[in-house]
């Protein structure tokens, strides 16, 4: 799972909290990843295995996020 494949967007305060907490996104998924860059990209997500993990910056920049609901 690619940001450019993936389904899944993100709240603006999703990331906001994501990045106060260190964590990340499974774009396959959507599962949150504690312990994750701001930067983070490709780390292995807890609940499906996919090395499909993102950090909220990274998520941001590609444009992943959507304002109001998710």
């Amino acid at each position: 799972m690619t940001p450019e494949t993936t389904k899944h967007r993100f709240t603006l305060e999703e990331l906001q909290q994501a990045d106060d907490w260190s964590e990340g996104f499974c774009l396959a998924c959507r599962a949150p990843r504690d312990g994750c860059e701001p930067d983070a990209s490709g780390y292995e997500c807890d609940e499906c295995g996919e090395r499909a993990v993102y950090g909220p910056h990274w998520i941001a920049i590609a444009g992943l996020f959507a304002e109001g609901e998710a």
